[in-house]
């Protein structure tokens, strides 16, 4: 196969070792007119402009920004059905290519055999959820196996640790003769968040599929151009969709009017095994990569907005990854004067379970999110919560009750929300134990699975009226 890849940067750089034995390059492209007739790994880096000169089967798209390149490429006359993203290309080479990590090493008698498609696994909110619903349906005695194109191996050597079944099939969401064989054996599949839009409508020709809608809305825009043909309320007829939240319900059914009519809030395993301590200073954390979506500046200018005096009595966390872009320079050089913000980087499950020990207070400032897995721990920890008013978990928190909810991407509300806390200290056992009945009205595993088995019951019923 003759290729042509539109990317010269990281992208290529940290996959390229996948490329050279599998197709045969032709040349390279690239935006950047500075780079035009030089070379990269021995071939010519060109213009868009010059693509035509050169015969080619397909143009590999290598970067973050691929849908761009996509726009530009039609622009530019080229047909659609040769330009391949990458996740699509890596699939011709890798279908049929699975690697198993048991969690468990014995087959019992089962309910039902359920498969969970996801993403990449990491530690994020898509993820988790996954690993809490393959938790949940184990408790309630299904046989489950989790499945990702690829992911971290901490992330996946801890949920095999937990005793969940993961196995990653590269392919993924791209559907050969071996993934739909093996997604054969199972009598339900739940495909975990939207970008796995394909899977979901896949394999709804083939078995009962539940689709769990997690996402903000800047990626409905981003997966519907990638996979524009699945898009649509007939590919979606025999899915039963529910979202996790009813912002992620709104924003599914802004693009399909009414199609979700159910939301599915997860659970959370219960390791709320501290007791509290009294310490002098109060510390406040916002856990989550740094992004803008996540709004550490907010975060920041907030605490800048405190008084000396009350700075001296608290002490604020930054935890997640955080990388070298320009939002993550920012956030580095902003706290450079505060000598009480702390960044802790990225830290494993096991790292942030024991993190919570000290932390009094979790913050989510986020512009966007759908739900928290963070705020459901800090919960879950009997913690004090403050959370923007556009989040999910807004919804289950009563303002100086079970915690404090601060109007979106105002840092002075923040700010005064977070002084309150510093200086009534007395009040936030209350609050905590108020935030952990919380948690046990709603996001325990025992919850999660009942939730989950009457969908998956459900599904099963309603795939087979539709059937016969």
């Amino acid at each position: 196969m003759k290729i042509l890849i539109f990317g010269t940067g990281k992208y290529y750089q940290n996959r390229k070792q996948y490329i050279t034995s599998r197709a045969d390059i032709i040349a390279f492209i690239d935006n950047n007119h500075n780079l035009h007739s030089r070379y990269i790994d021995g071939f010519p880096i060109i213009s868009p402009n010059d693509i035509s000169k050169f015969t080619f089967d397909i143009i590999v798209l290598m970067s973050v920004h691929a849908n761009k390149m996509k726009a530009q490429l039609l622009s530019l006359g080229i047909k659609k059905e040769k330009i391949w993203y990458w996740d699509q290309f890596l699939a011709k080479y890798e279908h049929g290519n699975f690697k198993l990590y048991c969690g468990l090493d014995t087959i019992k008698k089962v309910k039902s055999r359920v498969l969970i498609i996801t993403t990449d696994l990491d530690y994020n909110g898509g993820s988790l959820a996954a690993v809490y619903a393959s938790m949940a349906l184990d408790i309630c005695g299904y046989q489950v196996i989790l499945a990702a194109p690829g992911g971290n191996p901490m992330f996946i050597t801890e949920t095999q640790n937990r005793g969940i079944n993961v196995i990653i099939c590269p392919a993924l969401p791209y559907l050969y003769k071996e993934e739909l064989y093996f997604i054969q054996q199972f009598d339900v599949v739940l495909v975990n968040v939207f970008q796995m839009i394909r899977c979901a409508c896949e394999i709804s020709k083939l078995k009962p599929v539940i689709w769990w809608i997690h996402e903000f809305k800047s990626l409905f825009d981003d997966t519907i151009y990638q996979f524009d043909e699945y898009a649509d309320l007939i590919a979606m007829s025999k899915i039963n969709i529910l979202a996790v939240s009813n912002i992620s319900k709104n924003y599914f059914n802004s693009y399909f009017p009414g199609r979700i009519k159910n939301t599915l809030p997860f659970g959370i395993p219960d390791m709320n095994k501290f007791t509290d301590t009294q310490k002098e200073q109060t510390h406040f954390a916002i856990i989550g990569s740094v992004i803008p979506r996540k709004a550490q500046d907010i975060f920041i200018q907030a605490i800048k907005l405190l008084t000396e005096q009350d700075k001296e009595r608290a002490q604020f966390s930054i935890i997640g990854h955080i990388g070298n872009d320009d939002y993550s320079t920012k956030i580095k050089n902003s706290i450079l004067e505060e000598q009480t913000i702390h960044i802790c980087g990225n830290l494993s499950r096991q790292e942030i379970n024991a993190a919570y020990a000290e932390i009094d207070v979790v913050v989510c400032p986020s512009l966007e999110e759908p739900m928290s897995i963070v705020i459901t721990e800090g919960m879950m920890y009997g913690k004090v919560c403050i959370v923007s008013d556009i989040i999910g978990m807004s919804a289950y928190i009563k303002d100086g009750e079970n915690g404090f909810i601060c109007k979106t991407g105002e840092c002075t509300d923040l700010s005064q929300k977070m002084s309150w806390v510093i200086n009534n200290k007395n009040q936030l056992q209350e609050m905590g134990i108020n935030a952990r009945k919380t948690y046990e009205k709603f996001f325990t595993l025992d919850h999660f699975g009942n939730r989950l088995e009457a969908i998956i019951q459900d599904t099963i019923h309603q795939y087979n009226l539709l059937k016969d």
